[in-house]
C-alpha cells in the first residue's frame, strides 16, 4: 500500500496512531467510519495553542491611544478584518433567510399535498345503498 509522505510524517513523530489499522481495512477494500477514525490525529495534535495572530486583544484593539480621547484610526489589516466580518454577517443573514423560505415553502407544499390527498379520498369514497335515500 502506497501512503502519503506527510502520513508517514506524522506517524514517525507519533501523531497518527491508527496507521496500521487503515492498512488492515485498505487491503480489505472497505471503507467505513473506522476509517475516519484511522485518519484522526493524536490529543498531541490537537492540543497545539491556538493562533495569536488570529484574533485576540492585540490585534483587535488599536495599536496607540491619544492621551486626550480622540479615537484612533483603525489600521490596514484591522479595516480588512472588519470587512471581513461583515461579509460574513451578510452571508449569515442571506443564508438563514433562504433556510427559513425553504423550510416554511416545505411545510407549505407538504400542507398542499396533504389536503390533495384527503379531497382526492373524499371525492373517491361515497357512499351507496340505503344511505342515499
Amino acid at each position: 500500500m502506497k501512503i502519503g509522505w506527510h502520513i508517514m510524517e506524522l506517524y514517525k513523530h507519533g501523531l497518527f496512531k491508527c496507521l496500521k489499522y487503515s492498512y488492515i481495512t485498505r487491503a480489505l477494500g472497505t471503507f467505513h467510519s473506522s476509517m475516519r477514525a484511522a485518519y484522526k490525529f493524536s490529543e498531541d495534535l490537537k492540543r497545539l495553542p491556538r493562533n495569536p495572530n488570529k484574533s485576540g486583544l492585540l490585534t483587535d484593539l488599536p495599536d496607540y491611544t491619544f492621551l486626550d480621547g480622540r479615537v484612533t484610526p483603525l489600521g490596514a489589516n484591522q479595516t480588512k478584518r472588519l470587512l471581513q466580518q461583515r461579509e460574513i454577517a451578510t452571508k449569515v443573514v442571506v443564508m438563514s433567510r433562504e433556510m427559513d423560505f425553504a423550510v416554511e415553502r416545505y411545510n407549505v407544499l407538504q400542507e398542499r399535498k396533504l389536503q390533495q390527498s384527503e379531497k382526492f379520498i373524499s371525492l373517491k369514497l361515497k357512499s351507496k345503498g340505503f344511505a342515499l335515500i
